[in-house]
């Protein structure tokens, strides 16, 4: 993908599912050919966001299985560099697809695959806009990746944590940050505490409008520093932009100064925030930050616990043999929202046989895909960071800090060689995770890598025993 192309995509942010796809569509045009395209992609239809799962709608079971087989994995890349919280993607007939569902799923197609308000509803909408009761502290999953943003979590809730005023969460995409953050809000204003929740994509067109629209920003300053708790979700959306985030950071002073407390939900770290200002990157390391990393076998199981729970209250026919969880705990490394994605799926299998117990072979059957393509993304980006970054005794953070030092500059680079050879990501997915370089930077670093290999013998048992040591990592 050329430097204008990724331009481009990242301009793109904010788009509907609908939108992505229609610009993918056209994408896959090209790439495929005409013929190919015509024969499976173009009668390919996007049918319903239903859960945070995509659901495609083909015409044939020949069509079906050539989509999977061969499409979906460039179908979901390419909707995923629109879509960076894309979450599952099923391609399914018209029979697959209940009535109930569809009707349920259509009334989400058009809107954005993430939670989102228009800026004026922003600025009077004070409240956390999800379900309250399915993401509250009750119903979120903890287990040792994710204990300690969810002990802080509650400290904020409960009014204890004003010793640090600003908070940050970053994980990966689907890990649970947006269940916090409601539950933060949710309880707060039970409290009676003013709390104003909204995404970094609000604060971000709210501010823009007011100061290119109107002319007038002190309507936007008074809205974001009034609150005595105020949440930004997916906060890295400001990056890049100068003017935003340091307004952004003028409201943090201002409303710590009076006591009052801020929670930040990013993709990365301080470190790892592509387009952060030095100097603002340099404030923000000074906060509190919690890492949520992705859930262990036994967290898996519990989150597919609580998602099979959940969609039971509304559909009470519907229940999974514990063996079918078990399996899909054990084979599935991925997060909470791919999980509920499989659950979803399952789902749909329980209504198309009128109702039964999801048995494990039904799971299988129904998950095959996931099942495999789980299987192969076994190793994460994720996981290689950490184990080179043990290996080189730093932390995460420290590889992902952008700095030319040779001590951190050459771990990065190993890491990123084996990110290339270990994981099915694309460059600029890997870029993006090493906290934005270009793909360019990840191409060059695969490149002296692999030549040092070539050239050194203690390098190549280096990099052997590091692509060991991933592999045995649970």
């Amino acid at each position: 993908m050329d430097p204008v192309e990724e331009v481009a995509r990242r301009d793109a942010a904010g788009l509907t599912a609908a939108q992505a796809y229609e610009r993918v569509r056209r994408e896959l045009n090209v790439e495929l050919g005409a013929d190919i395209y015509r024969s499976y992609v173009n009668d390919l239809a996007l049918v319903a966001d239903w859960d945070g799962t995509l659901l495609f709608r083909t015409s044939s079971q020949m069509a079906k299985e050539r989509l999977r087989q061969q499409i979906q994995p460039r179908l979901e890349a390419r909707l995923r560099s629109y879509l960076p919280e894309l979450g599952p993607v099923s391609i399914l007939l018209e029979h697959e697809i209940p009535v109930d569902v569809r009707d349920l799923a259509d009334a989400r197609i058009g809107g954005e695959v993430r939670p989102s308000v228009a800026p004026t509803e922003a600025m009077t909408t004070p409240a956390p806009r999800m379900n309250a009761q399915s993401f509250s502290f009750g119903t979120f999953c903890v287990g040792a990746s994710n204990q300690h943003a969810f002990t802080v979590a509650q400290m904020i809730a409960q009014r204890v944590g004003v010793s640090f005023p600003v908070w940050l969460v970053h994980s990966p995409p689907g890990c649970g940050k947006t269940h916090l953050l409601t539950a933060i809000a949710h309880d707060a204003m039970e409290q009676g505490r003013n709390v104003l929740m909204m995404t970094g994509q609000e604060f971000l067109e709210t501010f823009q409008s007011a100061l290119h629209k109107k002319r007038d920003s002190s309507s936007f300053k008074e809205m974001v520093r009034a609150p005595d708790l105020l949440i930004i979700d997916d906060f890295h959306r400001i990056c890049g932009k100068r003017a935003t985030q340091e307004e952004a950071f003028d409201t943090f002073h201002d409303l710590t100064r009076r006591g009052g407390q801020v929670v930040l939900a990013a993709n990365h770290g301080a470190e790892g925030l592509e387009g952060l200002d030095d100097a603002l990157r340099a404030k923000l390391k000074g906060a509190a930050s919690s890492e949520i990393n992705e859930p262990d076998t036994a967290l898996r199981r519990r989150i597919l616990d609580m998602r099979v729970a959940h969609h039971a209250r509304s559909n009470p026919e519907f229940s999974v043999a514990p063996e079918a969880l078990d399996m899909i705990a054990d084979r599935m490394h991925v997060t909470g929202r791919e999980l509920d994605g499989a659950v979803c799926q399952l789902l749909i299998e329980s209504k198309i046989s009128g109702g039964t117990t999801v048995t494990l072979e039904a799971a299988a059957n129904a998950l095959q895909s996931k099942l495999a393509d789980a299987s192969e993304r076994r190793i994460t980006v994720q996981l290689v960071q950490k184990v080179v970054a043990r290996h080189f005794n730093m932390s995460v953070q420290q590889l992902l800090e952008r700095t030319r030092r040779h001590s951190i500059a050459r771990p990065r680079q190993i890491a990123m060689f084996l990110a290339c050879r270990m994981t099915h990501a694309s460059l600029p997915d890997i870029g993006q995770r090493f906290g934005g370089f270009d793909h360019t930077t990840i191409m060059y670093a695969r490149d002296r890598i692999a030549q040092l290999v070539e050239q050194d013998p203690a390098t190549k048992a280096e990099i052997e025993n590091l692509a060991r040591a991933i592999r045995r990592e649970p």
